[in-house]
């Protein structure tokens, strides 16, 4: 485990901070969950996870999605 600190440094270079809504979400929920443990232990208010996962979003074949480099 990483300190609070070093996790907020993280997310904020990925444009991640405590004044948005946040979704954490991982293949199946479980990775996220952790991520969102942490996120609850620093004081976020605003946060959520989506428990299926990519696995669960992407076998609903009319849910969005985008290929391609990040950006």
């Amino acid at each position: 485990m990483k300190s609070a600190d070093e996790i907020e440094h993280f997310w904020h270079q990925w444009e991640i901070d405590r004044n948005q809504k946040v979704s954490f979400y991982c293949g199946t929920g479980w990775r996220a969950s952790e991520t969102f443990f942490y996120a609850y232990v620093m004081g976020w208010k605003d946060i959520s996870v989506y428990d299926g996962g990519w696995y669960e979003w992407s076998g609903i074949k009319t849910n969005p999605t985008l290929i391609g480099p990040m950006s």
